[in-house]
């Protein structure tokens, strides 16, 4: 659900994240180039209905959803056109072409349903109300379709207001701290020329902080609101509104001044406009995307892209951690029309991995947010975002913002909607000040970053100077200013190649002169840099594997200067090996392999050989870090010597003896830790009265914190007025161990009148011996009891004994008996894929047929690019034909039997068909 950032709800942010997949569907080709015709069925219909959608079609015939279409315009071009009018129209027409011949038969099926739907352009979809289940069913069908999804909820959002105590100032802090007056005082520039426009609640037009700046002020006391203002929501009409304030409160950090010394806002020279798109329902979130690339009067007619905003500011998204792509082919389309979008980061901290989306994806530039103590704010969430992404992209102040509010109030809120505002005020001064970015949104991510004031902070991953915590850093508007192209500029190109004319993708271009910019060559070897100051610059290239030349570059104005710079390749060796457990098992692992110096990217071996092969220049020395990806390995870090010859190394990881968890070992003993259990099982046995229990009727403290269901004697929930009853286990074979001990964790609350004993026996539980026992104080925690006389026995018995009144009870978990030392156990590794029917990963559990202990779940590989996700790893203790059932929500569970081998690996990948498809 997209809310605002500062908001704390989280109830139902996962919807807008189903939802919005189908409105961002990936295809690699427009329609016109598909085999199939629009209108033609499909044969993968079941799998075009999101399973939301199909869940909600099981209790009602009629539903809102959503329908997605695979055709996407070509706007690759877009950024060449130089005009700002015309490359705004150019996008806006090529979308809506794209849009009406894709749509076209869909519409007509609509129109012949009679069913109410709403078109979109801007990201190619239809909202269609009230739809019944075989309309959806048929749609899905058609091969134009790439998805159908259920209607997303949104909600109004809730802000934190802060704590501190704030009265008005001159210059707010947040303006000063990232140094934006004093940019108005070296430059001149206020942010003039430029458009603001914001997705949010709504804006106070005519507040003190805010009149002056809107678009649609005449400045005679009248106002003209067309294409200035879109009543997405519909509940303020031709004149703009705000019934929350949270669009009231950012607008003013963007551009706020009163006129009266009170400067709120980073860019009181831009002008402003809005829609009111967030959040009262999915429909006008998505309207109010499409009305920033092509402004509409009141009436919703008459378009006209040369009245888009140059900066869209949206202080909003999920709730919760989210990478889903919500708004992504609407974010395209801006970045194609020369619109910067900027979001918010998401209020989910301070723990790691709560970026929400869309700041979360890659496309998306976000913000984080600190405080005046330039410290990130507790709340300010942490990347990384989509595959790995560092998130946030740069942080600016966002506690205790003093901005306007309806009714012409001011006051002080926190929250990443607070700090995102700021970034955008500051690229309105930046285009105001460097006319030539205007539109040039890889440039100005560029500037941004490069600028920014490094903020070390390693808890969530990173470096010191582009981390999970700050992003690139803390943003400082005087410092871009004066990184930019202001005044006279030009550029530099040209092509790398080999010393065979062969073009270099992916080369590092570092521009180091008046300004400094970095770059990377295009897959055709060429690279551009955006406007520079005129002047003269050293450029350097660099690529793995080749020396790193530099050449000096005259930039004049108004013109390009090209390059042609030749790498010379340096001499490889090929560095190959197998990693492998090492042990016992001997088997071969999936491993993460990173060398220092290394630049392209992490080296993983084969999951199922363990091989790998690397080619680096030789005659070096490389430090080699290698990270298993099993849990339960240790790494390793090994330097490997390099001559001319290829090498062959191997390495051997070992298991933790500490942790114990890598498939294959155990603990050297037995135990229980009760887990799915109602009455005793597995050879243990509850005898004299009442018996234990093993849902915790009266909700007792928990022996340990791990969850789950533990062993509880309580009188109180036994309908009787003493207790006397024993749990004891099966028989344990220590006849190979030397110093066994009993170990359990115990929540045990006791009086006079009550005693606990533990016996143990070694004859098969003819006579028994107390080796432990507690009657009155309370005892919580692990105990760890010694057992001598077990030792070498092989019908070693253990008994819980429990004696009480109402008031007292007695909780176990976790029992264990034996040695604790990490063993080898018996058995063999499967591995494989699970996949659905379409060849997508299943996020599936695989385990051994009626022993669910040895269970796996399918995990995603991000980052390795020779595995899909879907892949598991599963021990079996069992060898030779063992059977394996492989389950996963909404699928039929599927059975295989496999021929496991010991010490070795097998493989079974799964197809796993939808329930009742």
């Amino acid at each position: 659900m997209p809310v605002f950032p500062s908001h704390r709800r989280r109830s139902a942010a996962v919807l807008l994240a189903v939802a919005a997949t189908a409105l961002a569907v990936t295809v690699t080709a427009p329609a016109a180039a598909s085999p199939t015709a629009p209108g033609t069925p499909s044969t993968v219909s079941k799998d075009k209905i999101r399973p939301d959608l199909r869940k909600q079609l099981e209790s009602r015939d009629r539903t809102d959803f959503w329908i997605a279409f695979a055709a996407k315009a070509d706007l690759s071009k877009a950024a060449s056109i130089k005009d700002w009018n015309a490359r705004g129209t150019a996008v806006a027409a090529a979308l809506k072409q794209t849009a009406a011949e894709s749509q076209r038969s869909v519409r007509g099926t609509l129109d012949s349903a009679g069913v109410k739907y709403q078109s979109f352009w801007a990201t190619n979809a239809i909202k269609v109300t009230g739809g019944k289940r075989a309309l959806v069913e048929a749609l899905a069908t058609r091969a134009e379709v790439a998805s159908v999804s259920p209607s997303f909820k949104v909600e109004p959002p809730k802000v934190t207001t802060s704590t501190t105590a704030h009265t008005l100032s001159a210059v707010e802090w947040g303006v000063a701290n990232i140094q934006a007056d004093d940019v108005w005082a070296e430059y001149g520039v206020h942010g003039e020329g430029i458009t603001i426009a914001s997705i949010d609640t709504g804006v106070q037009y005519d507040h003190p902080a805010l009149v002056r700046q809107y678009r649609g002020t005449n400045g005679d006391g009248t106002f003209d609101h067309n294409y200035n203002w879109f009543d997405a929501a519909g509940t303020c009409g031709a004149t703009p509104c705000d019934g929350h304030g949270h669009g009231t409160h950012t607008m003013g950090t963007m551009v706020g001044d009163d006129g009266a010394g009170h400067q709120i806002g980073v860019a009181p020279g831009a002008k402003w406009i809005t829609a009111n798109g967030c959040c009262p329902d999915d429909t006008a979130l998505i309207a109010s995307g499409q009305w920033m690339l092509e402004p509409t009067d009141l009436a919703g007619q008459n378009p006209d892209a040369s009245k888009r905003p140059n900066i869209v500011n949206n202080s909003w998204g999920s709730t919760t951690p989210s990478d889903e792509p919500i708004l992504e082919d609407i974010s395209l389309a801006w970045t194609a029309s020369g619109i910067f979008g900027i979001f918010a980061n998401g209020n989910s901290g301070p723990a790691c991995q709560t970026s929400g989306s869309p700041g979360s994806r890659v496309i998306n530039y976000s913000v984080g947010a600190y405080d005046a103590n330039n410290a990130i704010a507790d709340f300010s969430s942490r990347g990384s975002g989509q595959d790995g992404a560092i998130k946030p992209d740069i942080s600016a102040p966002g506690a205790s913002i003093l901005s306007s509010l309806p009714g012409n109030r001011y006051e002080a809120w926190d929250g990443t909607s607070m700090a995102t505002p700021h970034v955008a005020g500051t690229i309105a001064l930046l285009w105001s000040a460097a006319g030539a970015l205007v539109g040039d949104i890889d440039e100005t991510r560029a500037l941004l970053d490069g600028t920014a004031i490094d903020s070390p902070d390693s808890q969530c991953g990173g470096t010191d100077g582009d981390n999970n915590v700050f992003g690139q850093g803390r943003l400082d508007a005087l410092a871009l200013l004066k990184s930019a192209p202001i005044g006279a500029v030009g550029r530099v190109g040209g092509t790398v190649t080999d010393t065979a004319g062969t073009p270099i993708a992916g080369a590092r271009v570092t521009i180091t002169g008046p300004v400094n910019r970095q770059l990377s060559t295009a897959t055709d070897g060429t690279f551009l840099s955006g406007v520079l100051p005129i002047g003269t610059y050293t450029v350097s290239v660099k690529k793995y594997g080749y020396e790193e030349p530099s050449v000096s570059a005259q930039i004049n104005q108004d013109a390009t200067t090209t390059l042609k710079v030749e790498l010379v390749a340096l001499p490889f060796t090929t560095v190959s090996g197998t990693v492998t457990d090492g042990s016992g098992h001997g088997w071969p692992l999936y491993a993460k392999l990173t060398i220092d110096g290394y630049t392209e990217g992490p080296i993983f071996t084969d999951p199922v050989t363990g091989r790998y092969s690397v080619r680096l220049p030789a005659s070096t020395a490389y430090q080699v870090h290698v990270f298993p990806q099993y849990d339960g390995y240790a790494t390793t870090d090994r330097t490997v010597r390099l001559g001319d010859a290829d090498l062959t190394y191997d390495v051997s990881l070992t298991a933790d003896a500490s942790s114990c968890t890598a498939p294959g070992y155990r603990w050297n003993g037995a135990g229980e830790d009760f887990t799915g259990w109602t009455s005793p099982t597995d050879g243990w046995t509850s005898s004299g009265q009442p018996a234990w229990r093993f849902d915790n009727p009266g909700y007792r403290t928990a022996p340990n914190d791990a969850g789950g269901r533990f062993a509880i004697a309580d009188p109180a929930y036994a309908g009787a007025k003493r207790f006397d009853t024993t749990l004891t286990s099966p028989a344990f074979d220590l006849s190979q161990q030397d110093s066994p001990q009993i170990a359990f964790d115990t929540a045990y609350y006791g009086t006079s009148s009550q005693r606990a004993d533990v016996d143990v026996s070694v004859d098969g539980g003819k006579t028994w011996t107390t080796v432990w026992q507690k009657t009155t104080g309370n005892t919580f925690g692990r105990v760890t009891v010694a057992l001598p006389q077990a030792a070498h026995r092989s019908d070693v018995r253990l008994r819980f004994h429990y004696q009480g009144r109402n008031g007292t009870w007695w909780a176990l978990d976790n029992v264990f008996v034996g040695t604790h030392a990490c063993v080898l156990a018996d058995g063999g590794l499967v591995l494989g894929y699970a996949k659905d029917t379409t060849g997508a990963p299943v996020y599936a559990t695989v385990a051994r047929t009626g022993n669910p202990q040895e269970s796996a779940t399918t995990v995603t590989t991000p980052v390795d690019p020779n595995l899909g996700d879907g892949l598991y790893w599963l021990f079996s203790s069992a060898t030779g034909p063992t059977e394996l059932t492989a389950t996963a929500a909404t699928y039929a569970a599927a059975t295989a039997t496999v021929t496991v081998a010991k010490n070795a690996i097998v493989t079974q990948d799964w197809t796993l068909t939808r329930a009742g498809g």
